[in-house]
């Protein structure tokens, strides 16, 4: 046999049965892909499927006012004014935030949550998307938790309120809620106080110092008024 037989035979062993070999092993993997992806979804999909039971089954959170023996680190006993107070300062913010007042905003939030609003309004706006939130009604508030260490005191609390809530696009017209039909919904928030010497207690309502427990320029009357929200989150029942 001279070399011009044994290169045919080499190339006809190429091309008749290396290639086909190939072939079925890309067939082979292929098909062996397929099935582990299959499985993966099949696992993906049960899992998906029990937690969604399992958090269906889950107990709804049960809000209780503390204790009156709690709100020592308030020097009171009466839970109402409190929550009075930090129901007004909630719908303070609401209000800023609808009116797009940042000085109020920054005033009553600490700096992590109004930057978190500020980022929110700054891409809606930018995408011309205006919220629009009016007549803010109170139907429940509870003062479920309190704590104090030494350099800060905590209050949360459940807030329950109707509002009209929607979303213009830059020309006015509706692109989600409802203008004149009220929404219920619930809301944890924190309300937060640090203990800072250097802190200037500013008047919420119009902006000035408050010396004591009166605002230097409206002279009204201020209540813990150092405290800012620190967290607000919508309750999904």
């Amino acid at each position: 046999m001279d070399f011009t037989q044994v290169f045919l035979s080499f190339i006809f062993f190429i091309v008749f049965d290396t290639v086909p070999l190939l072939f079925w092993v890309f067939i082979g993997r292929a098909i062996a892909n397929t099935i582990r992806r299959i499985n993966s979804r099949k696992y993906f999909k049960n899992n998906i499927v029990d937690y969604r039971a399992s958090d269906n089954t889950k107990e709804k959170k049960v809000y209780r006012d503390v204790s009156k023996n709690k709100l020592a680190i308030f020097n009171t006993e009466d839970i109402d004014p409190l929550k009075d107070f930090f129901y007004d300062l909630f719908v303070k913010f609401e209000e800023a935030y609808n009116n797009l007042d940042y000085n109020m905003m920054k005033m009553i939030s600490t700096k992590q949550l109004f930057y978190q609003y500020y980022t929110g309004i700054s891409l809606d706006l930018k995408v011309g998307r205006k919220r629009i939130i009016n007549d803010i009604q109170r139907k429940k508030v509870t003062l479920y938790e309190v704590d104090s260490t030494s350099y800060k005191q905590t209050a949360s609390l459940m807030i329950e309120v109707s509002y009209i809530n929607y979303v213009l696009d830059h020309n006015g017209h509706l692109i989600s809620g409802d203008r004149e039909k009220p929404m219920t919904e619930k809301f944890e928030v924190t309300f937060r106080k640090d203990f800072e010497k250097e802190n200037v207690v500013k008047c919420p309502n119009c902006g000035a110092n408050v010396v004591g427990n009166r605002c230097e320029f409206c002279r009204s009357i201020i209540k813990n008024v150092d405290f800012k929200i620190s967290s607000i989150k919508r309750i999904v029942e």
